[in-house]
Parts: structure tokens; sequence; C-alpha cells
């Protein structure tokens, strides 16, 4: 876990598209798995919005974050449901990563993404248990991301972390229209 919250996971944020100065969403953030690297990826110019309705993880992630002088986070607690409280174009990366298959009302939470997300933002989305739980296949939850609007750009064979460890996946790549 030390190894990619210092350097992994930064080269991880770095390979899917994420720059310097960007305004990032982690939606469903939990205890800042990819939080704390995008802020360091985005650095003092940009900023990281962390969404999560546990209270408890989300607290560990600021305390965490402050311990290691990390001033670009927000916490953002967001009760059960699916709504997103920032401004319309407002974000250039979000990230879904192990989360959509929590989500009753997907539909909604693609809508609320759409309109937060700038023009051209980038959408990725690692769909683990979304294949597992779901049976759904990676076609399938790549049209369901497309018809909300968003084109799909690649799919990206990964290391990256999962419940405290390091697994390979497939991560998908979208876009804002």
């Amino acid at each position: 876990m030390k190894k990619w919250m210092d350097v992994e996971g930064e080269i991880f944020l770095r390979d899917i598209g994420m720059k310097r100065n960007q305004s990032i969403l982690d939606f469903g953030c939990g205890k800042g798995t990819y939080v704390i690297p995008a802020a360091r990826v985005v650095g003092e110019g940009g900023k990281v919005y962390a969404v999560d309705k546990n209270k408890e993880s989300l607290d560990e992630l600021m305390q965490r974050s402050e311990k290691m002088g990390l001033k670009n986070i927000e916490r953002i607690d967001v009760p059960e449901g699916v709504k997103v409280p920032l401004q319309e174009e407002s974000v250039d990366v979000v990230l879904l990563y192990d989360v959509i298959h929590l989500v009753v009302n997907r539909k909604k939470l693609l809508t609320e993404i759409y309109q937060v997300s700038k023009p051209n933002a980038l959408i990725s989305v690692y769909p683990k248990h979304h294949q597992e739980d779901m049976n759904m296949e990676l076609d399938d939850i790549k049209e369901e991301i497309e018809s909300a609007g968003f084109g799909f750009e690649r799919m990206l064979y990964k290391t990256l972390m999962h419940d405290n460890h390091l697994e390979q996946g497939y991560v998908l790549n979208f876009r804002k229209h």
C-alpha cells in the first residue's frame, strides 16, 4: 500500500491521462486510494474532490492528507444517492473506480457526472465487480456509459489498487462529447 501511495499510484494516474493543474472528482473514493496520488499528480494548481457517503472513510482520508501536507483535496460528504454538488462543467477527470456496481441508479449518476464534467473531460472507470457480481460484460458497461453521452476512448489493462492489494484489471476511458 505504501509503494502505491508513494509511487505507483501517481504513475498509474498519469498513464490513464491525468495531468498537472486539473480538477479531479473521485466518486466513491473511500479512504483515498486514488485521491492521495491524484492530489500529487495535479499539484497545488489542481484540485481533487473526494466524494463518498462513508463519513469515517473521509475522516481518515482527510487526516492522512493533512499529515502529508496535501491542501488540494476537498471532502464532499454525500448521503445515500448520486447527487454531485459541484458546478456544471467544473471537472477535468472523473474516477469511477470499483463503485458503479454499488449505485442502484447508474443512469442518474452518469447524468450527474456528465453535468459536472467539462467538455472533453476524461471519465475513467474500473468496473471490477460489475463484471463479477452482475454478470455484465465489458461491452455492456461500455454501452451503458456511451448512452449517457460519453465517447469510448480506450481500454487499458493495468496494475491497480483494490482492497489494499495490487491486482490486474481493465480500465475503461471515455471522453465527454
